[in-house]
């Protein structure tokens, strides 16, 4: 069970699969989890490119919520990047333009004060490794983890059976299968701030 934190939560950023499309459940739960987290005032942040990030953008947007995308800036594209999403970024309130794809990950990280994390590939798997870790040292103060979907029921209680994780690495996380319960549980483990 993830421990409640007293860190203020305004910023939710979304991760996962950049290849999702509009068929795919993973999209689809995005896309309704950010509607949800709009509705009760959360801002929505993500990398601004296609897949999981576009869906939460759209889900916010049709809430009436804003969002808020940190992107690599057109002259550091590296090679076989996803890329800027025209759609996610024209509906943008705020974009961010990062010198590269780590310093990118670092704004969203930064400005972030929870994660969504839908299934995705290794970029994925390098921002659940950053913002786990970061989550272990501010324990008290951490920004949670919410992981969407059955893929991470398989995957996270392996890894926390099979590593040695310490007991504070377990309990700033969540797995659930719904948008409704992102929003249950991020209501549930957070204190709010009503001026967002």
């Amino acid at each position: 069970m993830m421990t409640k934190t007293n860190k203020i939560i305004k910023r939710v950023a979304f991760f996962g699969d950049a290849d999702a499309k509009e068929i795919d459940n993973h999209f689809k739960l995005a896309k309704k989890a950010a509607y949800l987290l709009a509705k009760e005032g959360y801002i929505i942040v993500n990398g601004g490119g296609p897949g999981v990030m576009l869906a939460s953008t759209l889900g916010a947007k049709e809430a009436g919520g804003r969002v808020e995308l940190s992107v690599v800036a057109q002259k550091y594209i590296p090679g076989n990047f996803e890329g800027r999403d025209k759609t996610n970024s024209k509906l943008a309130d705020k974009i961010y333009e990062m010198a590269g794809y780590e310093n990118r990950l670092n704004k969203l990280i930064e400005i972030a004060d929870a994660f969504v994390i839908f299934k995705g590939g290794t970029g994925t798997i390098a921002e659940v490794g950053m913002v786990w870790s970061k989550a272990k040292f501010d324990f008290g103060n951490h920004e949670p983890l919410i992981f969407v979907g059955k893929e991470w029921a398989r995957i996270i209680p392996e890894i926390a059976k099979d590593l040695k994780l310490e007991g504070k690495e377990k309990d700033v996380y969540a797995i659930v299968k719904s948008a409704d319960e992102v929003r249950e549980t991020l209501i549930g483990v957070g204190s709010s701030d009503k001026s967002r």
